[in-house]
């Protein structure tokens, strides 16, 4: 199945219209999808030129108008450096994106030597593309995939059709993971009981150390307290009786 899909057509034909319709489904479908579009540029109603949008970042830059600066194609003229700076930059990394689109491969850009060069290595990318070609250059860029003629009773079937083998295309780029047996898990171990007061018991003491009924504490009989020995308080010593001279006298006679 070719990675590369061109979209080509008469003017008109809606090429960049189908680009932004696809673009929203594969969003929609979970791809990253970068690249450009180039819608148009209009002035009271009539096409002045072209823009370049970058489809990722919004970016905005002069394609190509009616002002007379640059490389001539029809009645534009191509800016071909603000061009480069939206397309280039994104082409440069086309492996970031799971999709790829180009709007167009058209005698406009294909002006500038850098979105030139940039092409075979798009094209060249696991990357899926989707570009729109103008009819001039089919025989020289699709040999690189498949191309489909866009018309006005086939647009719905085409959009199915693109929309579905780019995310095919996708999902065989997409790396499959390869099984590598490695070494087996080991089983997680218990965790170790914290360090605490109780001690570890051997299996063979186990029956040893079983509780042993704690011995009741006899009872302290109360010993009855005499109570203490009142001391008699000695009787005070009479004072000697001071010796007048009856006393003397007395002491003599014996009274």
């Amino acid at each position: 199945m070719p990675q590369n899909f061109f979209i080509t057509g008469m003017p008109k034909a809606g090429k960049t219209t189908m680009l932004r319709r696809i673009i929203d489904e594969l969003k929609g479908r979970g791809l990253k999808v970068g690249g450009f579009i180039t819608p148009e540029k209009k002035e009271h109603g009539t096409r002045s030129g072209f823009f370049v949008e970058d489809i990722e970042t919004g970016k905005i830059a002069m394609l190509a108008s009616t002002k007379p600066a640059g490389p001539k194609v029809s009645k534009y003229y191509v800016k071909t450096k603000p061009f480069e700076s939206v397309s280039v930059s994104t082409m440069e990394n086309v492996d970031m994106y799971d999709v790829f689109v180009i709007d167009e491969i058209g005698r406009m850009e294909l002006k500038s030597g850098k979105f030139t060069d940039l092409l075979d290595k798009i094209f060249e990318s696991p990357t899926p593309v989707i570009a729109s070609i103008h009819r001039d250059f089919i025989d020289r860029y699709g040999i690189e995939g498949e191309v489909v003629i866009l018309t006005v009773t086939n647009r719905e079937a085409i959009f199915l059709d693109l929309v579905n083998k780019t995310t095919a295309a996708y999902v065989l780029k997409k790396p499959k993971k390869v099984f590598r047996p490695g070494k087996p898990k080991k089983a997680k171990e218990k965790k170790k009981p914290r360090k605490g007061r109780a001690k570890k018991v051997k299996p063979e003491k186990k029956e040893k150390a079983k509780k042993k009924p704690r011995k009741k504490r006899a009872k302290k009989r109360f010993k009855e307290r005499k109570p203490p020995k009142r001391k008699e308080k000695p009787k005070p010593k009479r004072k000697p009786e001071k010796k007048g001279i009856l006393g003397s006298i007395r002491e003599l006679i014996g009274i």
